[in-house]
């Protein structure tokens, strides 16, 4: 057991609503890659280790001092000796996987980040971490930062990483981006924003058992290879975006498998990345620096998929046009920074409970640039990342896009989420594309 730690700071505000956050999920997420050749474990250790050094975040622990959560530094020694990486030899690699991705781990007593290595026919890459302090596009950017660090020890040259400090990773540094005028509009934007949500997100609810147990899960859907030249001509065709798309497949098969009695508005959480309004010489922040927006979009029966993404693309639109990603802060600023946390806590978790548990989520993690992330010099290939299992009745599913592979996935319980629906989900997603495209050409001709 690791317990031994040094020097505390500071939660930022998005940290501590993740940490209300860890009462609905399993709160942490994976990212599952093959590579070229073999992975030194010894190597990807000190890699990690390193890492430790540029983004010290990942070295901390999360604990409470007279009921604040704060982030306390491992100690050195500690880090030094821990294991955070192991390999092993396997003959049926996806059950390894599916193991890996199911355990619990208490990052409370080891450091945030866990590696397993499976070697097969191929070498596959599983890599564990909280997020509690970091969001989907900050795993992404230390995963790239990690793998260089790894690559840098076959050097001659002695590695000598950057070192990094946890100021950048406070949302403050965006308050330079707005003008004290915004306050207003953005209490406006963020109190009408509160109303529609509340308002429509009692009007789909996901079938479900109601068993208590948790039989956790994670499925990946891999589109075919030509679903993003078919996407690529309806977004050309339409003028839509590739996530209008995307969100509005995502619409139309869970109103396909929910059948809802009366056509409503119709709500969906979709993350949003902070880090768009920063400028191109921001730091690639390691950091929790997403929010969400909410659509709420109205599905009759005869929708098609077309027809769903342009109402998808104005509800997104409407968001966008104030302050997107910003809007819920407001409200949750004060509760978490005013107040003493337990109680702030206490008030925010039932809020999002009354409200979250019934809205589907939908994550675009966007584009993942494997060209960036090479090990043995080759670019790594089938890379699925998972979002938290959200604990049921939450449905939340991450889409993907590495080279022209589109995944989708989704973490869930058994017993509450039939393998067949899950299923279900992305294969009519998959139908609606291929269908969509194929009429348009067929139309075209």
């Amino acid at each position: 057991m690791l317990v031994k730690t040094t020097n505390s700071s500071r939660l930022t505000l998005l940290d501590k609503v993740n940490v209300c956050l860890q009462d609905f999920g399993d709160h942490v997420m994976h990212l599952v890659f093959d590579v070229e050749g073999k992975v030194d474990v010894n190597q990807m250790n000190r890699a990690v280790r390193l890492s430790f050094i540029e983004h010290p975040i990942m070295a901390q622990r999360l604990i409470y001092q007279r009921g604040q959560p704060r982030w306390i530094e491992w100690d050195g020694d500690t880090l030094d000796r821990a294991k955070f990486c192991h390999s092993l030899s396997s003959e049926n690699k996806e059950t390894d996987i599916d193991k890996f991705l199911v355990q619990v781990v208490d990052f409370s007593l080891q450091p945030m980040v866990l590696i397993q290595i499976i070697e097969g026919k191929t070498t596959t890459v599983c890599i564990k971490v909280s997020c509690v302090p970091i969001d989907g596009r900050g795993f992404l950017i230390y995963v790239e930062r990690l793998l260089a660090l790894y690559e840098s020890l076959n050097e001659p040259s002695n590695c000598q990483p950057e070192v990094g400090d946890l100021t950048q990773r406070s949302t403050r540094a965006l308050i330079r981006y707005f003008q004290p005028a915004d306050a207003i509009k953005l209490a406006i934007s963020s109190f009408r924003n509160q109303l529609q949500d509340s308002i429509t997100a009692n009007n789909w609810r996901i079938p479900s058992q109601k068993n208590g147990q948790l039989d956790k899960a994670y499925y990946c859907h891999t589109l075919p290879p030509s679903s993003l030249g078919d996407i690529i001509r309806l977004r050309q065709i339409h003028q839509l975006t590739f996530n209008d798309i995307l969100l509005a497949a995502y619409y139309l098969s869970l109103y396909d498998i929910i059948k809802p009695k009366q056509s409503k508005p119709f709500c969906v959480l979709n993350t949003y990345d902070l880090r768009r309004y920063e400028d191109n010489h921001a730091p690639d922040r390691v950091a929790n620096y997403s929010s969400f927006i909410n659509t709420n979009v109205p599905i009759v029966d005869d929708d098609c998929l077309i027809s769903a993404a342009k109402k998808v693309q104005q509800s997104i639109g409407q968001r966008k046009a104030r302050y997107p990603g910003i809007t819920e802060g407001p409200f949750i600023w004060p509760l978490l920074t005013l107040l003493p946390f337990q109680f702030g806590r206490f008030i925010v978790t039932r809020l999002l409970k009354h409200r979250g548990e019934k809205i589907p989520v939908f994550t675009n993690v966007g584009v993942i640039h494997t060209e960036k992330m090479r090990l043995n010099k080759q670019p790594i290939r089938n890379v699925k990342p998972f979002a938290p299992l959200e604990f049921p009745p939450k449905l939340a599913v991450t889409l993907a896009t590495s080279g022209n592979s589109i995944t989708l996935s989704v973490g869930y319980s058994r017993n509450h989420f039939s393998d067949a629906m899950i299923k279900q989900l992305f294969l009519r997603m998959e139908t609606l594309i291929t269908d969509t495209d194929r009429t348009v050409r067929s139309n075209a001709a």
